[in-house]
């Protein structure tokens, strides 16, 4: 694991598909760099053939969904989530070394497959306990849409209409 560091605030677009796609792409670009500025011939780019850049962002009545800012926002977007359905959406960078022979690869990224997936989530309905207690345990605070299907927000969720993998993230 090698984190991108990029300003995802430095990022806008209408269009959540779109920008959890672009910034896919600049985290997997950034650490592509780093690894090509340490040397062509370093270790790590020997061993390294890909890098995978993914982001995730949730979609609510129209609305992007980080990650929560403070519980407070948490606990308002969990009021309105309540009993209700909507997109996470994570798009995927994949930049790896194409092939150059039988067991030579190129010392560059040069190959790229982008992709986004869009997933709904059906949430059950919560009393305001529940909510206050599961941002008490401060895992919605780390998660876009502020839960984690494979975490304790799993039983808020009533089920999904896509690919589980996608919400893991």
């Amino acid at each position: 694991v090698m984190p991108s560091y990029i300003n995802e605030d430095d990022f806008v677009a209408t269009d959540i598909k779109k920008l959890v796609g672009v910034l896919a792409i600049a985290k997997a670009e950034s650490v592509v760099k780093k690894i090509l500025r340490e040397n062509l011939d370093s270790k790590i780019n020997c061993e390294v053939l890909g890098v995978l850049g993914c982001d995730s962002l949730f979609e609510f009545n129209g609305e992007i969904f980080g990650k929560p800012k403070t519980a407070i926002e948490a606990l308002n977007r969990w009021q309105q989530m309540s009993s209700k359905s909507g997109f996470l959406h994570t798009g995927h960078c994949l930049m790896y070394k194409e092939k150059l022979g039988e067991e030579l690869r190129s010392k560059e990224f040069k190959g790229i497959v982008r992709e986004v997936i869009s997933t709904k989530i059906n949430f059950s309905k919560l009393s305001y306990q529940e909510i206050v207690q599961y941002i008490e345990t401060q895992e919605p605070m780390n998660c876009a849409g502020g839960f984690a299907i494979e975490g304790k927000g799993s039983i808020f969720i009533e089920s999904i209409e896509g690919c589980y993998s996608n919400v893991i993230g």
